[in-house]
């Protein structure tokens, strides 16, 4: 067991085994529980409502939960109201939003000039893309420290979070709940690209330093409300990827990784930070920095790792692997058989040890939806012996 408080006490405790008690168990370091078995559904339903065949109850919270309940897996994803925080400006910042077809422009205006994004959403595949990043140029860097200036960070989506939580207890799930992505995350994701992010961190890493600090202290009122409410599990929604963050971590993310879940941990709070894209150069950092879980491990065949290798790559006894089942084997040419034999792979790679079952990362558009019922069929069979 790690050296922090203990979680607070839990709502739910039904007299029987259930996923959701199974889930604060493995909070609490316990893993002899039943297998919780998790499937983030919001990308095929998107992909449902595109095609004109979603029920129109799934966009609601309460059919999203009836949906889950159905398909026998343990509701968590829900994006609604998933984002902790939210961005304030002062009088110094003025933004226009525009949608044009299936691009939304959105701009900033200062007084040191416009930053631009563009947005377009592709309905081949059924999801979105920023096309057009605000930081290009050393000039936008510098807009955008001034625009951060005139920014604050408050909370969002606390104040209903306990009757939220209610709620899905009755359907024995747990609503997910994300701070804002880390500093850097947030830097090369949503402001400059990847791409050009790196670039700009070799070429002006005092600005970037600069920007990077501004966004880790404008994150203390979001912190300060998470703590005080202090629910069980959280995410950081960092969305990482070994190939792309693997050699910017121990500079640029170990450090705010770890001031965050001091905190966090100090108020009982568990934390899992989201690992979808290849595993093996981040796994072993981000357990070493003290994550309860990393969640939407990505093993082969669309990962870069078998599943029988996480464990000993995270050389974390106690963290748990959350995962395991690659999204793309919702969709042909694999079948029900190539899951199912997928499926029991992970059970006995991973049994004896801390872990969730889940896939990584969403079920696509064109999936077999009806292999969560079918994978919850197989959990039930195996566990009966």
């Amino acid at each position: 067991m790690r050296d922090y408080q203990e979680a607070p006490e839990r709502l739910y405790d039904h007299n029987r085994t259930t996923m959701l008690n199974s889930l604060y168990a493995l909070l609490n370091g316990v893993s002899d529980h039943g297998v919780v078995w998790t499937a983030d559904i919001s990308y095929w339903i998107s992909g449902q409502q595109q095609a004109g065949t979603a029920n129109p109850s799934w966009s609601t919270e309460e059919g999203y939960l009836r949906l889950c309940q159905d398909l026998g897996t343990l509701p968590y994803y829900w994006y609604q109201k998933f984002w902790l925080g939210r961005p304030l400006y002062d009088d110094a910042i003025h933004e226009d939003i525009l949608v044009a077809g299936n691009t939304t422009f959105h701009t900033w205006h200062t007084s040191l000039g416009d930053l631009r994004e563009e947005q377009t959403y592709l309905p081949q595949s059924c999801s979105t893309a920023i096309t057009r990043y605000p930081i290009q140029t050393l000039d936008d860097l510098r807009t955008f420290l001034f625009l951060l200036h005139h920014r604050r960070l408050v909370p969002d989506c606390l104040d209903d979070y306990s009757i939220r939580r209610s709620l899905w207890e009755r359907y024995d799930g747990l609503p997910s709940v994300a701070l804002p992505r880390s500093p850097l995350t947030a830097l090369l994701y949503e402001w400059a690209g990847v791409s050009n992010g790196v670039y700009l961190l070799a070429d002006f890493p005092e600005a970037m330093q600069e920007a990077l600090d501004l966004m880790e202290e404008q994150e203390a009122p979001v912190l300060a409300a998470v703590c005080a409410e202090a629910p069980p599990l959280i995410h950081f929604a960092d969305n990482l990827s070994s190939s792309n963050l693997g050699g910017l971590y121990d500079a640029y993310m170990a450090g705010p990784h770890r001031r965050r879940l001091e905190r966090l941990h100090a108020a009982g709070v568990r934390v899992a930070v989201h690992l979808d894209g290849t595993v093996r150069g981040l796994l072993p950092k981000l357990a070493a920095s003290g994550f309860d879980a990393v969640e939407a491990l990505t093993p082969q065949p669309a990962g870069d790792l078998p599943v029988e290798s996480m464990r000993d790559v995270a050389r974390d006894c106690h963290l748990i692997l959350w995962g395991g089942v690659p999204g793309v084997l919702f969709a042909p040419p694999y079948t029900w058989g190539d899951m199912q034999a997928h499926v029991r792979r992970v059970l006995r790679a991973w049994q004896g040890t801390p872990f969730i079952l889940g896939v990584a990362d969403q079920v696509p558009p064109d999936g077999n939806i009806d292999f969560c019922r079918r994978i919850a069929r197989l959990i039930e069979q195996e566990q009966a012996g």
